[in-house]
């Protein structure tokens, strides 16, 4: 379901001379129908090779065979296309699925420990010739177990390992243990994970449970898309139901794999909705797995939030296209918007510098009864401050610090004047108990510094630095009781950075002289962004904590900084 088309994949012709012992290999496929996958000739080569060792001793090879196998080990051309031999196989059985048969190149020796299961002692098969007519002996008819059918019975120790990692699966809290317990399961016990229906015998809720987990990583990642649409593959191909929150979760890690969202990331994002949408015939397997599946037709139906993040993707990719055919899906659904649903306009807006598509949402929003929140006031401070309106963010800022910290100046400028203001021009209503918080601070941070106000980006620093953490996650010290102080972030430095990287001047007597007259005449203005406030800022960085580690961009802003001041 999940999984792309192989429709288009297109094979070397170099796998198609494939010599006679490989094509040999072939027919051992073609008569396992209930053990079809290639993954198991790879298990069961190894208990071949442990036999051949038993009855080494036994065995009288004839000189033309070692001969024959002499002259195998120095054709180099057999092992260049032992890996397309094997892959040629495995594309050849319409049993195995994709993506869930591993490719590996089968040997010399491992191959002829193959056709050895096959060949009882005394009858071999002629090496470098094609025979077409080749009838392989019955290998039961010596009186001795086959080792094929001694491989499908699985060792008591074995189960009890399967089942521990069932166990840990089942009670991982981060996502490391709980898909390093996925991943051994598929690569340990291949066998297990299919039954004759195809069906995987990893019960429901633990796939249920790895999807949770992975539904709650941030951030979105290439990886973590690609590991919950397996997981979701795994459970479409066990009958199983997918439920909305994880097809919600799966476009959303669809439209986020990349850091700069385009638009072939919201069409990747529009292919999940649309299969999640489409019926789905699958297996009801809820109950036990012996009994016989029956097919259930499963169908999702979309809720607000998935046309909320299908939205903020096509406002992530700044396509207008986007943004409508998004809307499109929204007003044909017929479900009314909510809070989160206009405020994901806002980085459309944002980034496409539109603030009067900003005050128009604010007013619907006022319309329909929705306070934008101070994650939507944070949103209108870096819309405005990304704009160079540093005027309204510097409002907004003082508006939210007199909750936190009120002012006692009366005055034409007075706080109320500020706060009607805001409500009748800009159409922001900041409630009383809205105090700045981390994003606050870090927003208006980097837009002071972005535009050149190196001292007011200071300001608020020292603001953040000296206001207790409020927030609801906000730890609390043991010894004393009291909320902790805000500590610097790697997001404030690398604003503050790259303000010196854009700003920063050489000192007088490294500059230049000047050419004309003019130049000579204009007073010389003081600049803020120097060296020693470099430094200040440099030593405050030094002192975070050894755990903080900074990304490769902030290191190369900081070098900016330091080569032009």
């Amino acid at each position: 379901m999940l999984a792309g088309s192989t429709s288009s994949i297109r094979f070397s012709p170099a796998s198609l001379q494939v010599s006679c012992w490989l094509r040999q290999v072939q027919p051992l496929f073609a008569r396992q129908q209930a053990t079809s996958r290639v993954f198991q000739v790879h298990r069961r080569i190894h208990a071949a090779h442990t036999m051949k060792k038993r009855v080494q001793g036994e065995e009288n090879c004839t000189t033309s065979k070692g001969k024959a196998d002499d002259a195998l080990v120095r054709n180099a051309t057999l092992a260049d296309h032992s890996d397309a031999a094997v892959y040629q196989t495995s594309i050849s059985n319409p049993s195995v699925q994709d993506g869930l048969t591993p490719h590996a190149p089968l040997s010399i020796d491992e191959s002829r420990n193959v056709e050895d299961i096959y060949n009882p002692a005394g009858i071999h098969s002629t090496h470098g010739q094609q025979n077409p007519h080749h009838h392989y002996p019955d290998p039961h008819h010596t009186g001795h177990q086959n080792p094929i059918d001694s491989l499908e019975e699985t060792p008591p120790d074995r189960l009890k390992t399967r089942q521990e990692l069932l166990d840990s699966l089942l009670k991982a809290t981060s996502l490391t243990d709980g898909w390093e317990a996925y991943h051994t399961l598929t690569v340990m016990f291949p066998r297990h994970m299919y039954h004759l229906s195809g069906a995987p015998k990893i019960p429901q809720r633990h796939l249920h449970h790895l999807a949770r987990l992975l539904a709650s990583t941030k951030p979105r990642t290439r990886t973590l898309f690609l590991r919950l649409s397996a997981v979701l593959t795994m459970l479409h191909r066990s009958g199983y139901r997918i439920y909305l929150w994880e097809w919600n979760a799966l476009i959303d890690c669809a439209g986020k794999r990349w850091r700069k969202c385009s638009l072939e990331d919201y069409k990747a994002a529009v292919e999940v909705f649309s299969k999640m949408t489409t019926p789905q015939l699958t297996e009801n397997s809820d109950g036990d797995e012996d009994t016989a599946a029956e097919p259930v037709l499963w169908h999702v139906q979309p809720d607000i939030i998935t046309y909320t993040t299908l939205l903020y993707i096509a406002g992530r990719s700044l396509d207008p296209s986007a943004i409508r055919h998004a809307s499109n899906l929204l007003r044909a659904s017929g479900l009314p918007p909510n809070r989160i649903t206009h405020l994901s306009l806002l980085y459309y807006y944002t980034r496409t510098k539109q603030l009067s598509g900003v005050r128009s949402t604010l007013q619907k929003m006022k319309e329909q009864g929705f306070e934008p929140g101070l994650d939507g006031i944070n949103a209108c401070i870096w819309a405005y401050g990304r704009n160079g309106h540093m005027d309204v963010a510097s409002t907004i800022y003082r508006v939210l610090r007199h909750n936190l910290q009120p002012e006692l100046d009366v005055g034409e400028y007075d706080i109320d004047a500020v706060v009607e203001y805001l409500l009748d021009v800009e159409g922001i209503a900041i409630r009383d108990d809205l105090i700045p918080d981390k994003v606050t601070y870090t927003s208006l941070i980097q837009a002071f510094a972005y535009h050149g106000h190196i001292m007011k980006a200071l300001h608020v620093f020292v603001d953040m630095l000296s206001t207790p953490n409020r927030e609801p996650k906000a730890p609390i010290e043991q010894q004393t009781g009291e909320l902790p102080l805000y500590q610097p972030t790697l997001a404030a430095f690398r604003g503050i950075f790259l303000g010196f990287a854009r700003h920063a001047q050489k000192p007088l007597p490294l500059r230049t002289p000047p050419g004309s007259l003019s130049d000579r005449l204009r007073p010389i203005q003081q600049n803020d962004w120097n060296l020693e406030n470099l430094h200040q800022v440099f030593r405050a960085f030094m002192n975070l904590p050894a755990d903080a580690m900074p990304s490769e961009r902030l290191i190369y802003w900081i070098l900016v900084s330091f080569g032009k001041a």
